[in-house]
């Protein structure tokens, strides 16, 4: 298998990478930025994007179509997080971070990559999204609603491409124990988090011929948490 990631040096993507690489995929990494070691080799090409511009977007699929000649699978996991605030006081860069950094990344990955898989007849696309999507978060509007957004697309998309061989997936996830999470929370209160390895496993399953049958699903990543998608946030809106 062939697979564009995006995010890859990321907490859940370099996890996500690696899990690819040790199951034998062929992998194009892509990111904004390389602060993580990744060794390139046969199997993995590594790509600088700023995905938030649809130039960078469409390189990373050229980059990956101009070594491998196909694209099976895109998976991806970049994005960003930002609350704290009521939507009175949420400002405008803010939201225009949120939406450039969740909503208009996804869309330009896809916007590249669905013509080519569409020619394939044949593709997976992962979006990694949040449990916010289920229940919005109060003081995270503008994240809340990013990805409310992306969702929709997620939905719209499987929809499109229902007949051509191409499936369409979200994965909700809540708090995920990267190795930035551990540090912060330690690892006896990062035990409650998702796993990335389990994600990365939901993944390679979604891509693998058993998966074909699954498209426009919003599958939930909960893991110990208590969690707003069951429930409000237990802060007061007066805080």
């Amino acid at each position: 298998m062939i697979a564009l990631l995006t995010g890859a040096s990321g907490g859940l993507g370099s996890v996500v990478t690696r899990q690819f690489l040790d199951a034998g995929h062929q992998v194009c990494a892509a990111a904004v930025d390389w602060p993580r070691h990744l060794a390139e080799s046969d199997s993995c090409l590594k790509v600088t994007a700023d995905l938030r511009q649809p130039a960078d977007a469409e390189s990373a699929v050229r980059a990956t179509l101009g070594r491998w000649t196909k694209i099976d699978a895109v998976v991806h996991m970049a994005g960003g997080y930002s609350a704290g605030s009521r939507v009175e006081d949420t400002g405008a860069d803010v939201w225009d971070e949120m939406l450039a950094v969740n909503l208009r990344t996804a869309v330009n990955v896809m916007r590249a990559a669905i013509p080519v898989m569409r020619g394939q007849g044949s593709g997976r696309i992962i979006v990694v999204g949040a449990t916010s999507v289920l229940q919005p978060v109060i003081k995270g509007s503008a994240f809340s609603a990013s990805m409310a957004a992306v969702a929709d697309v997620v939905r719209v998309a499987s929809a499109e491409l229902r007949e051509t061989g191409v499936t369409v997936n979200a994965i909700l996830p809540s708090t995920i124990g990267t190795d930035f999470v551990v540090d912060i929370y330690g690892a006896e209160e990062s035990e409650k988090y998702v796993d990335p390895r389990s994600i990365g496993s939901l993944m390679l399953w979604l891509c693998s011929e058993a998966g074909r049958d699954v498209t426009g699903a919003m599958i939930p990543f909960i893991a110990r948490q208590s969690h707003p998608c069951f429930h409000w946030h237990g802060v007061s809106d007066r805080d």
